[in-house]
């Protein structure tokens, strides 16, 4: 999945309120915050197998703690509907006292078979 498909599924999720990696000054609340935190080749005997581990850090903000979840609970029913079965990890509920708003987090790990080269 290249960051454009995963752009739009977390647009599916919350139209018009995706960020990234912060959102602009002014941002009304809810939005979703993302940012690739780990992008890993994958090889084989025979070297690159044309195939890259992503993992996604996805962050939810919103002014309470259940409509940050709620929130979340959207961005995971979006991608279950491209994939039955997504890797979600280490969610967790922080609350920024900077900001005053709650926010819900997870790593989302993707795979991207694109090479990255134009014809």
């Amino acid at each position: 999945m290249t960051e454009e498909e995963f752009f739009a599924v977390l647009y599916s999720a919350m139209p018009g309120r995706v960020f990234t990696p912060i959102a602009p000054a002014g941002a009304v609340e809810p939005y979703l915050i993302y940012q690739d935190i780990t992008s890993m080749p994958q090889n084989s005997m025979c070297g690159y197998a044309g195939l890259d581990e992503v993992h996604w850090q996805v962050d939810s903000y919103a002014r309470t703690r259940r409509e940050a979840k709620a929130n979340m609970q959207s961005v995971k029913r979006a991608l279950r509907s491209i994939d039955p079965q997504p890797t979600i990890e280490n969610e967790q509920s922080l609350y920024e006292t900077e900001t005053r708003l709650n926010r819900r987090m997870a790593q989302v790990i993707t795979w991207d078979d694109s090479t990255g080269e134009t014809a």
